[in-house]
């Protein structure tokens, strides 16, 4: 089993492989944020989101805050919530 560290490790690549932000609210655990590119509050992360650069946003918190981060996209961008 992977320890916390080795996993934050295999996230940090994995995002850098595959051109992912993680945004993360603001009551995620701290090892969630240590991961992150953003973290905030649900409409922070939805302004985070629209300027994000990478090809892929992954939203850390609950459903209706992905579909608030979504808002900024348009279906050619490819967002799932």
């Amino acid at each position: 089993m992977l320890t916390t560290r080795e996993l934050q490790d295999e996230i940090i690549r994995l995002k850098k492989e595959k051109d992912i932000c993680i945004l993360a609210h603001a009551y995620q655990s701290h090892d969630i944020w240590e991961v992150a590119d953003y973290v905030g509050d649900s409409y922070g992360l939805s302004v985070q989101a629209a300027k994000a650069a990478q090809s892929t946003v992954l939203m850390c918190g609950v459903r209706f805050m992905a579909e608030t981060v979504k808002n900024p996209f348009t279906a050619k961008d490819g967002f799932a919530c």
